[in-house]
């Protein structure tokens, strides 16, 4: 999958599935998080974002209950590489 243009989509969704525990916060706060029904984790529908997307990604990773160390979501800007923090 070719990344789409930064202008377009400036910020990156890196997600730790591993670490997901299933809880769903994420699903209920951002339309951009889905719950698997075969796995029971939860996945990013795209892990490019924009600026009309980044308060509800940044929102999940705020309430996901996941923390372990620094969380296992992730919002990069891809612009200059700084992590968001949520």
């Amino acid at each position: 999958m070719t990344a789409p243009d930064i202008e377009e989509k400036p910020y990156k969704i890196v997600f730790e599935g591993k670490g997901c525990i299933g809880a769903g916060r994420c699903a209920e706060v951002s339309g951009n998080w889905e719950m698997s029904l075969e796995t029971g984790l939860a996945n990013p529908k795209s892990h490019y974002i924009d600026e009309d997307e980044l308060e509800e990604d940044l929102e999940a990773a705020r309430v996901c209950p996941a923390k372990n160390g620094d969380g296992v979501i992730h919002i990069i800007d891809r612009r200059t590489g700084d992590e968001l923090q949520p």
